[in-house]
C-alpha cells in the first residue's frame, strides 16, 4: 500500500489506493476481491469514467485521531457494493473496514458508518452500524437491527 510522508490521505490518489488494495487482497486470499470484469473496469477508470465502478471517496474522521479516513464504494456484481475504509497507519495506506452490502443508504455521522439495508421481510430494513475500535484499530461491527419502515399510504384520488 501506498506511503504518505504529508500525513494526510487526501494527497494520494483514490485509483492508486484502489488499485494496491485491489492487488493486495488477490495476494493474500490467493483470489481476486472481485469477478474479473469488475476488477478490469477498475483498471480502466482513469480512461472510462462512464463504466467505473469506484464511486466518489467521503472522507472524514472516523478515530478522532484528527486527520480523515478515506471511505469509498466499489460497485461490484449483483449490486453488491464493497464499501472500504483505510486510514494511515505509521504512514502507510491500511483499510481498516471491509464490508460487501446492497444499501438503501449509507450514512457517516459522529464517528460511525452506518448502512441502512433492505431484508426479505416486507416492511423492515436492517440497520448496521460500523465504529472506531481503539483495542483492534479498526471499524468493527457494532450494531445489527432490523428497523420497522414507515410507509406512508398513497394518496386517494377526489372523486
Amino acid at each position: 500500500m501506498p506511503r504518505v510522508r504529508s500525513g494526510d490521505i487526501r494527497t494520494v490518489p483514490l485509483l492508486t489506493i484502489v488499485k494496491a488494495q485491489v492487488h493486495a487482497g488477490s495476494e493474500v486470499k490467493g483470489s481476486p476481491e472481485f469477478d474479473p470484469a469488475v476488477t478490469e473496469k477498475i483498471e480502466h477508470c482513469a480512461t472510462d469514467r462512464k463504466r467505473c465502478p469506484v464511486r466518489a471517496p467521503q472522507y472524514r474522521d472516523l478515530n478522532d485521531d484528527g486527520k480523515d479516513e478515506l471511505i469509498v464504494g466499489i460497485e461490484a456484481t449483483n449490486h453488491v457494493l464493497a464499501l472500504w475504509v483505510f486510514t494511515l497507519k505509521d504512514g502507510v495506506v491500511t483499510r481498516i473496514m471491509d464490508a460487501d452490502t446492497t444499501p438503501l443508504s449509507v450514512e457517516v455521522t459522529g464517528g460511525d458508518v452506518i448502512l441502512r439495508e433492505p431484508t426479505g421481510t416486507p416492511g423492515y430494513d436492517m440497520r448496521t452500524v460500523y465504529s472506531w475500535d481503539k483495542r483492534t484499530q479498526s471499524m468493527i461491527l457494532r450494531v445489527m437491527e432490523f428497523d420497522e419502515v414507515a410507509r406512508t399510504a398513497s394518496p386517494k384520488s377526489a372523486s
